[in-house]
């Protein structure tokens, strides 16, 4: 990288999600380089991750709003980026998520001279499931997306989703999101937050994400009710808030499981919850590159996930590093959990070195140099 580049992150907010997390780990390791100076832009208030203090941080807005009106002032934003390129003499410009997308390239297309990187975190495919607001970001994404200087997706499948989409003339590459297994087991043996207690003759399954219908939260409780019928020691943890929170729990009343099912919340260090659980399972019908399968990996657990598009295979293998099953199919689910919670010829021990070992590809210092090197 070229001397004193100053370089402009650019997303909706910093709150709790995959895609912040990979921002916030980006800044940790870019704010340590003395010939950068870095400049984040949140479209709106929000930050649950600790950021270096050397970061110029500016807050567009402090409002909720809808979907429509965020369509709607798309230009406004995109010229107060603009401005702000221009006074701070910011040379590229690192979006995340579609709406900041949009931004970044009408922002160059007012005029400014910046790199325009922008990143894909999950398949766009979905947008034409999505009615009029699905139709409206279709529309932006196959009009602005070639224009910008480097799409950078976090896996191959969501690369290959949104080439299917777009002209052919777009530039694209693939970055896998970074895991700090370091930061990891520095903070797994502490409990930050909710403070739950494990008990030694319980075993757990946890699931870790937004309670939102694309993660299917309920397929995991319906092949918990089943399990915990045989087995009295099984418990299930979800951590994490969304707006199925309390339709889950209200279903969890009625299957007569409350006691058994516990929502935390939102936490800060959820690697404690993690690494003293005994199976992860993820259940989701659409992911980018799920951050919580390497995470709940780097924990020491085995893992389950659905076989979604994308990012579990491109993790995983062929059931090499975890088990994959088929997005709903409950018999495969209850069948996966009752090899890695009864199955006597598992070794956890080799489970946990294999994925360690797998990380690797991932591992913070390997991908930092992969970003470094489109900066």
């Amino acid at each position: 990288m070229s001397k004193s580049k100053n370089i402009l992150f650019l997303t909706a907010t910093m709150q709790k999600g995959g895609a912040e997390r990979v921002i916030s780990l980006l800044l940790k390791e870019l704010a340590q380089k003395e010939e950068l100076s870095l400049h984040l832009i949140l479209l709106e208030d929000g930050i649950d991750y600790e950021l270096p203090k050397n970061i110029t941080v500016t807050v567009l807005s402090t409002n909720d709003k809808h979907g429509v009106q965020k369509l709607l002032e798309l230009p406004f934003v995109a010229w107060k980026v603009f401005r702000y390129t221009k006074q701070h003499n910011i040379s590229t410009v690192m979006s995340f998520l579609y709406r900041p997308n949009y931004i970044n390239i009408l922002s160059k297309l007012f005029g400014s001279q910046h790199r325009a990187i922008i990143n894909i975190r999950s398949t766009t495919s979905r947008y034409l499931r999505e009615g009029f607001l699905g139709k409206v970001n279709l529309f932006l994404i196959k009009s602005l997306f070639n224009k910008a200087d480097l799409i950078v997706s976090n896996s191959h499948g969501v690369d290959e989703d949104l080439k299917s989409l777009i002209p052919a003339n777009a530039k694209t590459k693939v970055i896998h999101n970074p895991v700090d297994i370091e930061y990891i087991n520095r903070k797994k043996e502490n409990c930050e937050d909710v403070a739950f207690e494990f008990e030694e003759d319980k075993k757990y399954i946890i699931s870790l994400g937004r309670l939102i219908p694309l993660k299917r939260n309920r397929d995991l409780i319906d092949a918990f009710n089943v399990l915990q019928k045989e087995d009295s020691s099984l418990e299930l943890l979800f951590v994490g808030e969304g707006k199925l929170k309390s339709e889950l729990v209200e279903y969890c009343s009625e299957l007569n499981i409350a006691q058994k099912v516990h929502f935390l919340g939102n936490v800060t260090n959820p690697f404690y919850y993690l690494h003293k659980s005994d199976l992860f399972v993820m259940t989701s019908e659409v992911e980018g590159f799920p951050n919580v399968l390497v995470e709940a990996m780097a924990c020491g657990l085995p893992v389950i996930s659905s076989d979604c598009k994308s990012g579990p295979r491109e993790i995983l293998g062929e059931n090499e590093y975890g088990l994959l099953y088929d997005v709903g199919d409950l018999t495969a689910l209850i069948k996966s959990m009752q090899y890695y919670l009864y199955d006597e010829s598992i070794d956890l021990t080799e489970i946990k070195m294999k994925n360690l070992q797998r990380l690797e590809d991932f591992e913070i210092g390997k991908i930092m140099k992969e970003f470094e090197g489109v900066l």
